[in-house]
């Protein structure tokens, strides 16, 4: 009897998917994609599948190891160097669809197996290693990355404390009583606020 084939694992179906959405990306060559986006928009997808064919076969034989931190100090800031021209390919967020129609489908594809548990324990195993490549894959596709990959939040520069300025004492509403003055006067109690004399509401006003 015929044995049945293995499934295929997560790993496995990655390349499937990647491999089919180039061919998808070539054949649109005959619909007016030029051959230069064509080259750059495959070597983004091989890259991927690369990249991550490479640690997930490190993962399955137990010999993946994450990078740690060097304890060094940070080097000095380089010389600011001219900025590379941009990126021709599309900024938007899922911008290969609208060049290559096909592609919808490698995206639902694609969103299916980041659900999937064999999956979803390579990206547990290298979530740093893998973020780049699934990301721009996820980009490209306009399918949302798992939360595992998410980047880390940017610390907040501490709030710079400015002085208040110390606000100067008002003099008191009177003036003091001087020492020559009589004693009813010395005596007399005097408010934290002048008297502003008002005119009695009852009195009838000046024709």
């Amino acid at each position: 009897m015929p044995t049945a084939t293995p499934p295929h694992t997560a790993a496995e179906r990655f390349a499937d998917i990647l491999w089919y959405l180039a061919q998808a990306v070539v054949t649109r060559s005959a619909f007016g994609l030029s051959q230069v986006l064509i080259a750059l928009i495959v070597t983004r997808i091989r890259d991927a599948k690369q990249a991550f064919a490479r640690l997930a076969a490190r993962i399955d034989a137990g010999t993946y190891a994450p990078r740690r931190r060097s304890s060094t100090p940070p080097r000095p800031p380089a010389v600011q160097k001219p900025r590379p021209p941009p990126n021709p390919l599309a900024r938007k967020f899922g911008w290969l669809p609208p060049l290559v129609p096909g592609a919808v489908v490698f995206g639902g594809q694609l969103e299916t197996l980041l659900r999937d548990p064999g999956m979803a324990a390579i990206l547990a195993a290298a979530p740093v290693s893998l973020r780049r490549p699934i990301r721009s894959l996820c980009w490209m596709l306009r399918v949302r990355p798992p939360d595992i990959l998410a980047r880390p939040a940017k610390p907040r520069p501490p709030r710079e404390k400015k002085p208040r300025p110390r606000r100067e004492k008002l003099p008191p509403p009177y003036p003091p009583t001087p020492p020559e003055a009589p004693a009813w006067m010395q005596n007399w109690p005097r408010s934290a606020t002048r008297w502003t004399p008002t005119r009695n509401r009852g009195s009838p006003r000046k024709a």
